[in-house]
């Protein structure tokens, strides 16, 4: 597994600073938490700590190869486990919300594909 990838901020999102976004890669056909989780978002769970303005919006990506449901939903399940993490991290949950999964070409990559994106905003 490599460090987050940087890419642009979604309209209306923080400006793009380590602190602002997250991306974590997932295994193939699986939803466990890669094991750099906590270093991938521990920047950005202690900016939602600092200020309690700011919102997370959790974003699960999938491929277009097999089940279009069981990838969709595989990409749920990767958001899901995200979001329950900064949520046991004592993020109240009503500052944490889930995007529909979005079917994605990786930019040519499996890798990118099987991706989950937290963005401050």
């Amino acid at each position: 597994m490599s460090a987050p990838a940087t890419v642009a901020p979604a309209a209306g999102a923080a400006a793009a600073t380590p602190d602002s976004r997250a991306t974590l890669y997932f295994e193939s056909n699986s939803a466990a938490l890669p094991a750099e989780f906590e270093t991938a978002l521990s920047n950005v769970y202690h900016r939602l700590q600092r200020d309690p303005a700011l919102k997370a919006r959790v974003s699960g990506f999938h491929d277009r190869s097999g089940d279009p449901a069981a990838n969709a939903e595989l990409a749920k399940q990767r958001a899901s486990v995200v979001r329950d993490w900064l949520i046991a991290q004592g993020l109240p949950a009503d500052r944490v919300s889930m995007d529909k999964p979005v079917e994605t070409t990786g930019n040519g990559t499996s890798k990118e594909a099987r991706r989950v994106e937290v963005v401050v905003e």
